[in-house]
């Protein structure tokens, strides 16, 4: 497989029709977003620029304090679901599980794409991390990967003041702030730099509030706020006004369109998705 950072996506290397190149799927754990805004990120001649930016974010949810501290289990329950869709057809799915224990909160991600040609499974990948959060922050995580074959590990844990992270690239210090690409915690939309979960390495990024749209989901519709993000990594993904991550969307290599599309969502319609 070869795997292009700037744009979290997986190329198949295989020869196969161009219409099943599977350039993939922001990777799962979504490999987007970044860490949480630090006072010396605002400090500094670009400051005016950064509060109004931070603003714009803020503005999107029914309080500044939306994201702040964020409990994913008072948010979404103990597991939030998404179909993954790829040119509209269903690929795979990615299901996120919350668990409160003594030590705090345990967050298990997982991710699971198949495509099939002419009968046969043409591309898989399997993804899995199981990460542990102390105050708003991650304390640890362990992350293993199967793409189709070729498999990769990734460690974090909390070492003298700085996140330790394991990975392909070895070993370094990233800020204990940071944030690793689970888009289920809204507090990363004022961050600006984040743990890669499928390099170990960190990725900085710029992330802007656009519109509040209408959202499709497979049960019906909801009002969403639409968040680009660019820089290092690149992807649309959509809030809800109570900072809940409801969707997901970006080009792959191959030039298809990937979707994630929540399956457990609140929605203002009950249609329910038949594609």
């Amino acid at each position: 497989m070869l795997f292009r950072s700037g744009n979290a996506m997986i190329a198949i290397r295989k020869t196969l029709p161009a219409s099943l190149t599977v350039a993939t799927i922001s990777l799962l754990t979504g490999l987007l977003i970044s860490a949480n805004a630090r006072a010396d990120d605002i400090a500094g001649p670009n400051a005016a620029g950064k509060v109004a930016e931070i603003s714009a974010l803020t503005s999107a949810f029914d309080s500044p304090q939306t994201c702040l501290n964020f409990d994913p289990i008072e948010r979404y329950g103990n597991e939030l679901r998404f179909q993954i869709r790829r040119n509209d057809s269903p690929v795979g799915s990615h299901i996120v599980q919350f668990h409160r224990g003594t030590d705090g909160i345990q967050v298990v991600a997982q991710s699971n794409i198949d495509i099939s040609f002419l009968g046969f499974n043409a591309y898989s990948f399997r993804y899995r991390s199981e990460s542990l959060w102390q105050d708003g922050k991650l304390a640890a995580l362990s992350v293993k990967v199967n793409d189709d074959g070729e498999q990769t590990t990734i460690n974090a844990k909390q070492d003298n003041g700085q996140l330790l992270v394991t990975g392909p690239d070895g070993e370094k210090d990233l800020p204990t702030g940071i944030f690793p690409t689970d888009h289920w915690n809204c507090g990363v939309l004022n961050s600006t730099s984040v743990l890669n979960t499928l390099t170990g390495n960190a990725n900085d990024v710029t992330i802007e509030a656009k519109d509040h749209e209408q959202l499709r989901t497979t049960s019906g519709t909801l009002m969403a706020t639409h968040f680009t993000y660019s820089g290092d990594l690149i992807t649309n993904a959509w809030y809800d006004q109570d900072g809940r991550w409801v969707g997901l969307q970006f080009e792959a290599s191959d030039g298809s369109t990937i979707i994630y599309r929540c399956m457990n969502c609140m929605t203002r319609t009950g249609q329910k998705d038949r594609g």
